[in-house]
């Protein structure tokens, strides 16, 4: 069984009333009966089950979306970024991880995923269809399983190309711990040198 950990607080019982209402007004038609409850009992939330992996389609959730004074977060917003970039009749329920969508259709509650490098019609003229993942919410959400590890060879490919960002504030912030630990601080190129194995 999933369960959800929320990100912003349940809104009271009035507050959510008239979220709840603005958001079918944004949407132009009523909430199905799923996603409002799922909004109602968990808000903006993480999934503690994330991962879908199916039919050559993979893709990890951040997020569900739900009202919050983020706009990151926010139902509603997210819907007004989004709009007039993917099909009418679909909208954003969720962020996935790399800039892509977890979409509900607003009449079937079947659940797609936007993938923005091919399902945005706001790039040259894109009319592909996003992928149907789910016929509705209940059933795609009990689908998901946890994110899987990164193999050891992916982490010796990260460790092997990786590299830390050094900027004179971090340098700043660095030495002023080592002043407090009695020690000396180092040159720019002697913290690029430790970090980075260079």
């Amino acid at each position: 069984m999933n369960r959800f950990r929320n990100l912003e607080p349940l809104p009271s019982d009035d507050v959510m009333t008239e979220r709840l209402e603005e958001l079918k007004k944004a949407i132009g038609t009523d909430l199905l009966p799923s996603l409002r409850d799922f909004i109602q009992a968990n808000n903006v939330c993480m999934s503690r089950l994330n991962h879908y992996k199916k039919k050559g389609i993979e893709f990890s959730i951040d997020y569900f979306l739900g009202f919050s004074s983020k706009k990151n977060y926010d139902i509603i917003h997210i819907i007004g970024v989004y709009e007039g970039r993917m099909p009418d009749e679909l909208f954003p329920i969720a962020i996935v991880d790399g800039g892509d969508l977890l979409c509900m259709h607003k009449g079937t509650g079947n659940i797609y995923y936007w993938f923005h490098e091919e399902d945005d019609r706001g790039l040259e003229d894109n009319q592909k269809y996003p992928a149907q993942v789910g016929t509705d919410l209940n059933s795609f959400m009990e689908s998901l399983t946890t994110s899987p590890q990164p193999t050891q060879e992916e982490l010796r490919q990260v460790m092997k190309q990786g590299s830390v960002t050094i900027t004179p504030l971090y340098v700043e912030y660095r030495n002023n711990e080592r002043k407090a630990q009695g020690l000396p601080p180092l040159t720019f190129e002697e913290w690029d040198k430790l970090l980075n194995n260079r």
